[in-house]
């Protein structure tokens, strides 16, 4: 119950779109941009990442067709693929722990599920060598045992969209990086002791295990940014300096293409006035045919990228204005942008929000 609950929080239980204001904004718009698309055309090609458990690997013209037409029988096939409870349920327990082989080819990047070999239905993998449960078939499989990134590079390592253009690129970040420790110190969690499961055999007590937790932790659940990211501050000349090092194995933001950090310093007189504010914005941009800013994956090139890349140090000038006496500055993350969000029409607080990590008030003297 404890592990459910963790997941309950992660952005892997919300990976399906009815559950997701900024993927099913996204999948609506790039069909919006591009009337060679339909819908649960993306959706199905989507979901090899965020429902990798989905029956349909493809769209066919045909289906294309058929739908296109309004043919009642095919449009129920294809609610009956996209919408199942199992479906809405995201990347849960049968998803990872049924995995079997990975077969990941980094050169194509992440394919999902074309990426893996489940295993027989009723059985599940996980790090132990002698698990057993009263409910499923259960064996190890090393993919969970070690703490080699494999298995999250299934869906997070890199893809590019149709003009060849990456979109995210977690994975080579941390194969560049040179990092040996993995994903799951900092997204789940270092290893504790606990129960993996309440079943006990013969009347006996739980199993105590060294587990992990499942939060698979994002800026909503977990202070991870506070925990990776170390913020110092200086004041050179009539400068305010915010000093960032990531400790992480992959640049900050990662993922998807649209989030932010946001640094925001305001300044105040000795009567608490504001006299200034500068604001400096840590994200990647992305132009379509026309130079216009869109989603990643209709870009047709990235004009900039301002992330902070992995394990580096970056200072960050902020020019002090005359009568100054203190500064405030806040260390923020977005997962959209407040223009593309309004542009592709998200409405969801949870992502329209700006999560603050740190806020200090700092004399200039």
């Amino acid at each position: 119950m404890d592990i459910s609950k963790r997941w309950e929080t992660s952005r892997h239980a919300n990976s399906h779109f009815s559950k997701n204001d900024l993927f099913r904004k996204s999948l609506e718009y790039m069909v919006q941009k591009n009337p060679t698309l339909i819908l649960d055309e993306v959706k199905v090609d989507c979901a090899k990442c965020h429902n990798p458990r989905i029956t349909k690997k493809t769209v066919e013209d045909k289906d294309k067709y058929l739908l296109l037409m309004g043919i009642e029988e095919k449009k129920q096939e294809m609610q009956n693929v996209l919408n199942t409870e199992n479906m809405k349920n995201g990347i849960n327990c049968v998803v990872c722990h049924n995995i079997d082989e990975i077969h990941l080819d980094k050169s194509k990047g992440s394919q999902g599920m074309n990426n893996v070999k489940f295993g027989e239905q009723g059985t599940m993998f996980g790090p132990f060598d002698d698990a057993d449960s009263p409910y499923h078939q259960t064996a190890q499989r090393e993919h969970f045992a070690s703490d080699d990134p494999t298995l999250c590079f299934v869906c997070h390592y890199s893809t590019s969209n149709k003009h060849e253009v990456e979109v995210y690129a977690t994975g080579k970040e941390y194969d560049a990086s040179g990092s040996a420790e993995g994903c799951r110190d900092c997204h789940m969690s270092g290893k504790f002791e606990g129960f993996a499961s309440n079943y006990s055999k013969n009347g006996g007590k739980p199993k105590p295990r060294m587990v992990r937790e499942h939060r698979f932790a994002s800026v909503d659940n977990s202070n991870i940014m506070i925990d990776h990211i170390d913020i110092k501050t200086a004041v050179r000349g009539d400068s305010f300096i915010l000093t960032l090092k990531n400790k992480t194995p992959h640049a900050i933001p990662t993922g998807y293409g649209l989030r932010e950090i946001i640094l925001n310093v305001a300044y105040f007189d000795k009567t608490d006035k504001k006299v200034g504010e500068e604001r400096k914005v840590l994200a990647a941009k992305w132009l379509d045919a026309k130079g216009e800013e869109t989603i990643p994956h209709l870009a047709k090139s990235k004009s900039q990228d301002t992330r902070l890349a992995a394990n580096t140090t970056q200072e960050y000038l902020f020019k002090i204005p005359q009568g100054a006496m203190y500064a405030k500055y806040t260390f923020s993350y977005r997962l959209i942008s407040e223009k593309m969000a309004q542009t592709i029409g998200v409405t969801d607080p949870f992502f329209l929000k700006e999560y603050v990590f740190s806020e200090r008030r700092i004399h200039l003297d």
